[in-house]
């Protein structure tokens, strides 16, 4: 069982776990062998096939303590609404596990400069803009030394933006039925759009859930970024280290961009 499918168990299991059935403690003996078996398949079939696909450490753990709590609650008469808080937790953090194993690493991944020959002719193809500025961050990235880091991965985000604002232009995402906008925005965020784009494709919630965070981890990779220029004291080690930075968040924009694109192979 792959991570994706896990999580829309997860989903369907949160799902069933209603106060109406259930009340607000959870006496169903029936129930709780259910949540111990998804636990004892998570931990006996889903994890180690992400585990041994990664090599960053501490990969699921946030995922792993709340099915280990699950298994705990599923011995005791407890709460409905804590088991459903346990699912949940788990959710998110799978969705931020299936996110990372879909950025390219490995020997078995596409190469790097095929995924940028495949991204460049689509994106030529919808929108030569965000082509050119697509292809100048890869541009930036060949060398190793640069004064500044900024310019690749500004490119990157607007690549990402501009084809995200054709195929959900803010009217027609604000147009959309329940749509509200988040604190503090000025508008559809980035997360936002891709749901739209994604949902009008009939993708499943666990798809939506992972390019979403994708995306947002760009946003979030930016401030990071954009920061660190004012609190590294050495110039030397903030612009080794900002190439990295903007790696990552290369990264996570081809991501969306293959998702976006439908660029996906499988």
């Amino acid at each position: 069982m792959s991570v994706r499918d896990f999580i829309s168990e997860l989903e369907r299991v949160n799902r069933s776990l209603t106060l109406k059935e259930f009340g607000r403690q959870l006496n169903s003996r029936k129930k709780r062998d259910e949540l111990r078996a998804v636990v004892e398949r998570y931990f006996n079939v889903v994890r180690p096939s992400f585990v041994a696909s990664n090599e960053q450490g501490g990969v699921g753990s946030e995922a792993d303590a709340a099915m280990q709590n699950l298994l705990v609650e599923s011995h005791k008469r407890g709460q409905t609404s804590k088991y459903k808080a346990l699912l949940a937790q788990a959710r998110e953090a799978l969705i931020q596990v299936d996110a990372t194993q879909l950025l390219p690493s490995g020997s078995d991944a596409v190469p790097n400069d095929a995924i940028d020959t495949r991204l460049l002719a689509a994106l030529d193809d919808l929108l030569p803009s965000a082509a050119l500025s697509y292809l100048q961050a890869v541009e930036d990235l060949r060398v190793d030394r640069r004064y500044s880091w900024r310019g690749p991965a500004t490119d990157l985000r607007e690549c990402m933006r501009e084809v995200l604002d054709h195929l959900a232009p803010d009217k027609t995402v604000e147009s959309q039925s329940g749509y509200k906008r988040e604190a503090d925005a000025r508008g559809p965020t980035m997360k936002q759009k891709v749901r739209f784009v994604l949902r009008s494709r009939s993708a499943g919630s666990s798809a939506i859930a992972s390019v979403e965070a994708a995306a947002t981890s760009v946003e979030e990779s930016m401030g990071t970024f954009v920061r660190s220029v004012y609190t590294r004291s050495s110039v030397s080690t903030h612009t080794a280290t900002s190439k990295d930075e903007v790696l990552r968040v290369k990264s996570l924009v081809q991501v969306v961009l293959q998702e976006l694109l439908e660029l996906r192979t499988g």
